[in-house]
């Protein structure tokens, strides 16, 4: 059985697992939701940098993320499109 890493552990879960050379990261969040999108998104994505670089990979291997904005608005796509 391949052995388990468990990084930044807490009372309910772990910020990053590294198990079978595949790293999994709990979401990850912005320290200070009181700024823009732009300085939030470069907050989490710092959060990850650091968490992959210590479980000795980085962003170059990620197979699938998911984004969640609380406002549609900090997301524009081309112009004349609308979201549905």
């Amino acid at each position: 059985m391949a052995a388990i890493q468990r990084l930044d552990c807490g009372s309910r879960l772990s910020e990053a697992v590294v198990h079978n050379g595949t790293v999994y990261l709990a979401g990850q969040v912005p320290e200070d939701t009181s700024v823009g999108a732009k300085e939030q998104t470069a907050s989490v994505l710092k959060q990850i940098d650091e968490l992959l670089a210590r479980a000795g990979t980085d962003k170059t291997k990620i197979l699938s993320a998911q984004v969640f904005l609380v406002d549609k608005a900090d997301f524009p796509g081309p112009s004349g499109l609308t979201n549905h």
